[in-house]
């Protein structure tokens, strides 16, 4: 079987990052992990399992990881995204959407802003999600959440 534990991994897994938004109550939460994994479990390139796995992060984040010795073609995450524009559908919520930034409030909350809404009401020592960490390593060692100025959204504060 190809999905593994994620812990299973070693820190040069690639990685992607989904941002939810709304976050997702615990129903929506096993809906949606529940069909990650058997879309895991049967994902394959070229005929070939992948080894993956996934993680569901702040109930706002999919992280979805590849050892970094399966292959991948442009089909089998074609049908990543397909599936997860399927969720967004099924669940009311958006997956997809590059146009948001996820900050955290200082009460802790986890929020989906537009980028424009940033511009307006973010600073650059605003803590956000950087949903674009690539590799494994970046997430658990908490890299992917830092300051505005450390990341993307920054420069959208200063341009």
């Amino acid at each position: 079987m190809p999905r593994i534990d994620i812990n299973q991994l070693d820190d040069h897994a690639r990685t992607w990052l989904f941002g939810i938004s709304p976050a997702l109550n615990e129903t929506q939460s096993r809906q949606l992990l529940d069909r990650v994994d058997r879309f895991l479990d049967g994902w394959a390139a070229h005929d070939v399992p992948v080894t993956s796995a996934r993680e569901l992060l702040y109930g706002s984040f999919l992280a979805l990881a590849v050892d970094e010795r399966s292959e991948t073609s442009g089909c089998s995450i074609d049908r990543m995204f397909g599936l997860l524009k399927q969720f967004e559908h099924e669940l009311g919520v958006s997956i997809l959407d590059a146009n948001r930034v996820f900050v955290r409030h200082a009460d802790g909350r986890i929020d989906a802003l537009s980028r424009a809404d940033f511009r307006n009401r973010g600073d650059l020592h605003t803590t956000i999600f950087d949903t674009t960490a690539d590799r494994l390593s970046e997430i658990r060692s908490g890299h992917w959440i830092r300051k505005a100025e450390e990341a993307w959204p920054g420069k959208l504060l200063t341009t």
